[in-house]
């Protein structure tokens, strides 16, 4: 059984929600979901979900609860309207699987698939760049939103990848993500927080050029602390722990590093300081 939220103030789960194999009699094969979510964020038909400044953040309280499948090509929770500020926490998101479209948590929202030259000053747009810093890139990027999502308490087994945020200044604090393959979070935009967190890598699959346990793209002024980084794969297979794609002015701060031959992989226009 599968849920949705359709975006208000507060959403409680009130069961676990899951999705089994299932066999095509006819076509002699099991059925394929093409990444479909167990939890989808979407509007109803015939609805807006434009919300107002300043409106509260969609809660959603897993309660506790589980959402696993079975399949290997679904995504756990997902965002389908673009929503801003959604805080999903206390729960547990089981989503095995080695495809693209198998994700554990994943929340997108970009203004525009055009490409255009981004400056941001986080100070003035309220979207918190975690160390302050202005966010500032010089080449082409999205234009991105200011989402200031937050993913609190979660605990992510995902064979291809944990958790994915698009846009400025979103959060992923004092959860557990582990995964099957070689990249456990991706985030994209300026001012992420990720701490307190313990990412496990298995290293299963072929490297490539952007493996990283942690990869950010676009994360000028990001904020990375007090994290535990653990890699249990082959030790030639293991990806950089953090991998930094036009990422400027990165904070690393009291984070501890197991089996990674590698701590930092930068991209670009990319730096960071290093406080450990």
């Amino acid at each position: 059984m599968t849920g949705h939220v359709i975006p208000s103030a507060k959403h409680c789960l009130n069961e676990n929600l899951g999705q089994t194999k299932e066999f095509d009699i006819h076509a002699m094969r099991f059925l394929s979901y093409g990444g479909k979510p167990l939890l989808s964020i979407f509007c109803a038909y015939g609805e807006t979900c434009t919300r107002a400044p300043g409106a509260p953040m969609i809660d959603i309280d897993l309660r506790g609860r589980r959402l696993k499948a079975d399949v290997d090509d679904m995504v756990g929770v997902k965002d389908r309207v673009a929503s801003e500020r959604i805080f999903l926490h206390d729960g547990t998101v089981i989503v095995p699987g080695t495809r693209a479209a198998n994700v554990g948590v994943d929340l997108q929202s970009m203004t525009s698939a055009h490409e255009t030259y981004a400056r941001l000053d986080c100070r003035q747009s309220r979207a918190a760049c975690g160390n302050g810093q202005v966010a500032t890139i010089s080449r082409k990027a999205p234009p991105y939103e200011a989402t200031r999502h937050i993913v609190q308490r979660i605990k992510v087994r995902a064979g291809w990848l944990g958790v994915q945020m698009v846009g400025i200044g979103n959060t992923l604090r004092n959860s557990v993500v582990e995964v099957g393959s070689r990249h456990a979070v991706a985030l994209f935009g300026f001012g992420s927080i990720i701490e307190n967190n313990t990412i496990i890598v298995h290293g299963e699959g072929k490297p490539a050029a952007d493996d990283g346990a942690i990869a950010l793209w676009d994360g000028n002024g990001a904020v990375i602390r007090n994290n535990r980084f653990i890699y249990k794969g082959p030790a030639k297979h293991a990806p950089p722990a953090i991998r930094l794609v036009d990422s400027a002015g990165v904070a690393l701060e009291g984070n501890t590093f197991e089996g990674f031959s590698q701590i930092v992989a930068q991209t670009g226009a990319s730096s960071y300081s290093d406080k450990q």
